[in-house]
């Protein structure tokens, strides 16, 4: 079985100015229900994080001024834009407490899948950006390793942009071995293949900065030639996914960028995620949602990341691959072996 986590109070955060709108979830629970669940995923209602839960992860002074603005009627936030509404915090809650339901839930043998919103991966520890409230793959792995369910997590972000926030959170962490594969250079900006961690954590931050055009190739080249062997080497206890879909070719007009990424190739590339999973962790992986604007792109490819990871035949891929031919990666991903001793 694979645990669909979703609420329809995901669509309550609904505030002006951004990209990052409710569409985003009906869209996709829409295509959800007229497709029907892949064989063997189960639909489920999130809790809300606590307060608690939620400063494992972010500074208290933090939490408690998105909470003001959010209870004088909402407002800009960041200026990113960032901007939120009077109900966005109790939905930032929600959103942080699904993602740790999902972790829960994979731990206990069930793979699992958050269909959240706001995203997080842009959220730092000190600052709400990027579209992000809370970091909530940082709270769910945060209170994984303080309720001692696990000692070791992989998190791997595949959003087409960088997860600047998950970085800060463990930056100098031995307990996360952070993996983020991502177009650069483009917002927020950081993201470096040079960008290994510190103190304790130097080598356990692992950046891919992806030419544009790199397409479905590199992103199971990825998987294959450095996020494998990553994780064979530190044989975490959970591979936490930060899962975007902004990285898909359709999307080049809405974010002005482009991996050229298909549904197929996100099939494949959470399919090689499941399958490393079992051969590392019996099996534990979740997901949660970060980035996906074009909708039809987005919806098919959290239908398709679903049939992975409950180990099902992809559902299909109505927008087709792109049509031009696939940027060369051979030097990144040399430098990116060279940096972490996988040369």
């Amino acid at each position: 079985m694979t645990l669909l986590l979703y609420s329809p109070r995901f669509l309550d955060h609904d505030a002006p100015y951004m990209a990052e709108t409710p569409d985003r979830l009906r869209h996709t629970w829409a295509l959800l229900q007229q497709q029907g669940l892949p064989p063997g995923c189960r639909p489920g209602a999130p809790r809300p994080a606590t307060r608690q839960q939620v400063a494992r992860a972010h500074d208290g002074r933090m939490i408690d001024r998105l909470h003001a603005v959010c209870r004088g009627g909402g407002g800009v936030i960041d200026p990113a834009p960032t901007v939120v509404s009077a109900q966005s915090y109790d939905v930032a809650l929600l959103a942080a407490g699904a993602a740790i339901q999902a972790v829960e839930c994979a731990l206990g043998g069930e793979p699992a899948f958050a269909l959240l919103r706001p995203p997080g991966h842009h959220a730092t520890p000190q600052r709400a950006m990027g579209f992000c409230l809370f970091n909530n793959a940082a709270v769910a792995a945060r209170q994984a390793l303080a309720d001692g369910q696990a000692e070791r997590i992989l998190l791997i972000d595949f959003d087409l942009h960088h997860g600047n926030g998950t970085q800060d959170s463990f930056y100098a962490d031995p307990a996360v071995l952070f993996v983020s594969l991502h177009q650069y250079p483009i917002y927020p900006g950081t993201g470096r293949a040079e960008e290994t961690g510190a103190g304790a954590g130097t080598g356990y931050n692992v950046n891919i900065p992806l030419p544009a055009g790199a397409g479905d190739v590199a992103f199971q080249r990825t998987i294959d030639e450095v996020i494998a062997p990553l994780a064979r080497r530190y044989r975490p206890d959970l591979i936490l996914c930060s899962c975007g879909y902004d990285a898909h070719w359709a999307e080049n007009a809405v974010a002005g960028a482009g991996l050229q990424v298909s549904v197929a190739g996100y099939y494949r590339f959470a399919q090689g995620l499941r399958r490393l999973a079992q051969e590392c962790c019996r099996g534990r992986i979740a997901g949660v949602l970060e980035g996906g604007y074009h909708l039809d792109a987005l919806a098919w490819g959290v239908l398709n990341t679903l049939a992975a990871f409950g180990d099902q035949p992809a559902i299909g891929d109505p927008l087709g691959a792109v049509l031009n031919g696939e940027t060369d990666v051979d030097h990144v991903l040399a430098r990116v072996k060279r940096l972490h001793g996988l040369a």
